[in-house]
């Protein structure tokens, strides 16, 4: 009779990887259908028009803009998904060109993250956890200022019918009492600056050892483009910026739990 409660614990865990894998499965033959994050042809004329508008203090400027690609057919979803990235990633070339001042960029970079919340408000939902979805909790270190990233990846990730919470710039502290008290599915956890990997690896075992199942942790943003082994240095699990890539991860870990950790 001991043994029946971890026996009992063991069939619920099985049914629930079963649920998630299906579900992450499911997301990525959306991904393939809705090909979100695949940029094809993006208009020079688009992208340059949402680059002025998004320097303008004129909000009417970028309703304007959008306006305009609604009405040349680009979807909401190419806007969200592809265009204000693109005008994002310009404008921080332009300050490393010396073209836009630190100011300048984090100004612009703010309006698009605006406009992102605009386009997608009718999208996504306000955080909540549900008993037969899969559950994600989307993290970015405080003083890393980087948020339009992880915004884009929740608002898609919601889309993509997962239940998501957000947490921008919360105190480690806050992370553990999250984790401790949900089961998450994926924990993704975003990093700029390579000087926020050892503080991200020290997150990383606070959150291993915090929640109560053993959710896969994958580390993205900015930061894994610079010559360093993340993975290595933050413990994670897997190591991407790629959506279908981290699902296609989690899927290959439920079906193989064995399997070892992967950079893409």
């Amino acid at each position: 009779m001991t043994d029946a409660p971890s026996y009992n614990q063991a069939k619920k865990s099985t049914a629930t990887d079963r649920s998630v894998g299906s579900l992450a499965s499911q997301a990525l033959s959306v991904l393939v259908s809705r090909r979100i994050g695949k940029p094809g042809e993006l208009s020079e004329r688009f992208l340059s028009a949402l680059h002025r508008a998004s320097c303008s203090p004129d909000p009417a400027a970028r309703d304007q803009v959008v306006r305009e690609m609604l009405g040349a057919r680009v979807s909401r979803f190419d806007i969200a998904d592809l265009y204000i990235p693109e005008v994002a990633r310009r404008m921080g070339e332009a300050w490393c060109d010396d073209g836009m001042s630190f100011a300048e960029v984090s100004i612009g970079v703010a309006r698009l993250q605006g406009l992102l919340r605009d386009l997608t408000e009718n999208w996504s939902v306000e955080s909540r956890m549900y008993d037969d979805g899969m559950n994600i909790v989307v993290l970015m270190l405080a003083d890393d200022f980087h948020t339009l990233g992880p915004m884009l990846v929740t608002s898609q990730l919601r889309r993509l019918g997962a239940s998501v919470r957000l947490m921008l710039g919360r105190p480690a502290a806050e992370v553990k009492l999250v984790v401790r008290d949900h089961e998450f599915d994926l924990i993704l956890v975003s990093v700029a600056r390579v000087e926020k990997l050892a503080i991200t690896g020290e997150l990383v075992k606070i959150i291993r050892n915090t929640m109560p199942n053993t959710a896969p942790i994958v580390v993205g943003g900015p930061v894994i483009y610079y010559d360093e082994d993340v993975k290595s240095i933050t413990g994670a699990d897997h190591v991407s910026n790629d959506i279908q890539a981290t699902l296609a991860f989690l899927t290959d870990r439920i079906k193989s739990p064995g399997s070892t950790a992967s950079e893409i």
